[in-house]
């Protein structure tokens, strides 16, 4: 009952009425739930999960999620969760652990990891994330990037440019740009409505970005601009 408790199962139904209920009389949420009294009874030292959330729709893993971190909170239990879920990952951890085929990439706070990957897998792994290839100029000081030089001191070989959809601001023209920014010239292909953005395909060259809007920028030429420390850049 006290296990039930800490998951919240028993103020609306009653204790009694969800004890009678077999599993497949629980909605997904209930049943997560019910998991994780599961493991919590028996008052484990480090509580794993794995995935826990996988299974449930979109606004009861969202609900779920916070549900998680309040009880982690307040049982003060050591708690691993396992996720391919950034955003997940992010808003419940004190400390996020990166791996990439079985080898820590990068640990740290979750401001750490998302503002200061360490490597193109942590940056294109984070966030919404552009990653377009292109080469060192002969003299080292610029990265060739189908018609667009970026200046950029001390590159060398083959150049990975990473940014976030978010981070971009789209220009029908090359007027009124900020300052200090980077700049490529591209080609709006098609805009999408994802609800709380219009979103812009792009044709750079051969690839492809996404560039995130409030505003609705029609097909066709344009520029994109790119708040220098926003841009990762990684040689190989």
């Amino acid at each position: 009952m006290e296990a039930l408790d800490m998951v919240e199962m028993t103020g609306i139904i009653g204790k009694e009425g969800i004890m009678r209920r077999r599993p497949s009389e629980l909605s997904g949420g209930q049943q997560q739930r019910v998991a994780m009294a599961r493991a919590l009874v028996v008052q484990p030292k480090v509580l794993l999960l794995d995935e826990p959330l996988s299974n449930l729709d979109a606004k009861v893993r969202q609900r779920v999620r916070v549900e998680i971190r309040r009880l982690q909170r307040r049982i003060g239990i050591t708690t691993i969760h396992v996720t391919h879920d950034q955003e997940e990952a992010l808003s419940i951890a004190d400390r996020v652990v990166i791996m990439d085929h079985g080898v820590v990439v990068q640990a740290g706070t979750p401001e750490e990891i998302y503002q200061q990957p360490n490597c193109a897998f942590v940056a294109e792994f984070l966030g919404n994330s552009n990653v377009l290839t292109g080469g060192a100029s002969a003299d080292g000081r610029s990265i060739e990037l189908a018609d667009n030089s970026i200046p950029w001191p001390g590159v060398s070989g083959r150049t990975t440019i990473i940014f976030r959809a978010d981070d971009v601001s789209i220009h029908p023209d090359a007027a009124a740009l900020p300052p200090d920014a980077v700049i490529l010239r591209g080609q709006v292909e098609e805009v999408l409505f994802v609800g709380y953005s219009y979103r812009h395909l792009i044709r750079i060259g051969q690839q492809t970005a996404l560039v995130d809007g409030s505003t609705i920028v029609p097909k066709g030429p344009a520029v994109i601009a790119i708040p220098r420390d926003k841009l990762q850049v990684y040689t190989t």
